[in-house]
């Protein structure tokens, strides 16, 4: 029946959320460190990768914003999915030719994995963006996207939000158009 199919995807969701997140408390506080968030470490390119390339690597990788390394591996920019519609579709450029260096946002505000995640959504609010690189040890090491902040708050919250009614004027059978 419809009802024991139900029951036992939700018993798969429960199993996969739980050995998903073992290792993270579900409850989070807005004080709480970034780092008991579940991050994922910064993918980076050269800042002499075209941008055709760091667009594959984006896409290939599923991320929505890159690190830029200089020469010595220093992070000195990040490039988003925001920076490729606003800085080179808008603009009609030649994404074979054109260097990531022209178009990255240059020296992005850092946060540490010890900053309170109220700092992240503060800064995130302020500056009108949704990627921020995270600093351990004074490197570099993460990327935290408001993605991490809401998946963390829904695994906290998963019984509320696992029991909404569904809406059914809705169409979701996609991720994109949200």
């Amino acid at each position: 029946m419809v009802s024991d199919y139900i029951e036992e995807e939700l018993q798969i969701m429960d199993e996969s959320i739980k050995s998903t997140f073992d290792n993270i408390s579900a409850a989070i506080e807005i004080n709480d460190p970034i780092k008991i968030l579940n991050l994922d470490y910064i993918h980076t390119v050269t800042q002499d990768t075209n941008l055709n390339e760091a667009v594959a690597y984006m896409a290939d990788n599923n991320k929505g914003c890159v690190g830029i390394r200089d020469t010595e591996g220093k992070i000195v920019g990040i490039f988003t999915e925001r920076d490729l519609l606003r800085r080179v579709v808008s603009k009609n450029i030649n994404m074979s030719s054109s260097k990531i260096q022209d178009y990255m946002t240059r020296n992005p505000q850092m946060l540490s994995e010890e900053d309170p995640i109220a700092f992240a959504l503060n800064r995130m609010s302020d500056g009108s963006y949704r990627h921020i690189p995270i600093t351990k040890n004074g490197e570099v090491r993460y990327m935290l996207s408001v993605k991490d902040i809401v998946d963390q708050i829904s695994l906290a919250y998963r019984d509320k939000v696992l029991n909404l009614p569904p809406q059914l004027k809705q169409d979701s059978s996609s991720q994109y158009g949200g």
